[in-house]
């Protein structure tokens, strides 16, 4: 896919060509034809832990011959009841679901329904023609939002805008203060990406600009023009807060 202009050092390439992006409890794997959003790995744990506790206590049941209280069985079936569908969704979810799919082929963008956060069925569905841009925001640092302190996080969210002013969030990246220029970095490179299929502009939040860097330092380059025999390299865009 074309080179993005954010630092090579938020993506993970992938055997098949593709790019990975870590966001928060979730990864977004981008395509030339396709950006996905889906759950991490990692949140397959918690439903196979349910549906292990699930066998346990079947089996429990089962030892037991029916000679436990009936009250006892009763609150078990309950359970059971409850835990085991909420547990094989998450877990289908996790494994194969996805949030958020923006396909080109489709021309929209379709956001997954979530019961209790599980991608089961459609949400939303928004053509491209029906997108106005893409948002960056940043909370956490008002100062003023506890004794003139700023928060110790910023959360970084991305945001589809309609046409009609209707806004639905696309991706968050919780970052400590400190990390802020690089949640900025993992936040534009999936707003680019999608940006590139739907065809519009990606605005980045008031008091950030995007300043030419070296593409290996990745250090600031000199406004003023350079001798040519002193030529810097490749350069790229990227984002910083004003200081």
């Amino acid at each position: 896919m074309a080179e993005l202009p954010v630092p090579s050092r938020v993506f993970t390439p992938r055997r098949d060509g593709k790019r990975q992006v870590l966001l928060h409890r979730s990864i977004a794997t981008l395509s030339e034809d396709k950006v996905q959003i889906r759950s991490a790995r990692a949140t397959v744990w918690l439903p196979l832990l349910g549906l292990c506790f699930a066998a346990g206590v079947i089996a429990l049941i089962a030892a037991g011959d029916g000679s436990a209280p009936l009250w006892l069985l009763v609150g078990a079936l309950l359970i059971l009841l409850f835990l085991v569908p909420i547990c094989v969704m998450g877990l289908v979810s996790a494994v194969a679901g996805a949030d958020v799919i923006v396909d080109r082929a489709k021309n929209s963008a379709m956001w997954q329904q979530g019961y209790l956060g599980m991608g089961i069925g459609t949400k939303e569905l928004v053509p491209f023609q029906k997108v106005d841009y893409l948002e960056i925001t940043i909370e956490g640092g008002e100062t003023d939002r506890w004794h003139d302190q700023a928060d110790d996080l910023r959360q970084f969210a991305l945001t589809i805008v309609k046409k009609n002013g209707k806004r639905v969030k696309v991706a968050q990246v919780p970052v400590p203060a400190y990390g802020q220029e690089d949640g900025m970095d993992r936040t534009l490179a999936v707003g680019n990406a999608i940006a590139a299929l739907v065809g519009v502009e990606v605005r980045i939040p008031e008091g950030w600009e995007l300043v030419e860097v070296d593409a290996d330092t990745l250090e600031p380059v000199a406004v003023a023009p350079a001798p040519a025999a002193a030529a810097p390299g490749p350069t790229r865009p990227k984002p910083r807060k004003r200081r």
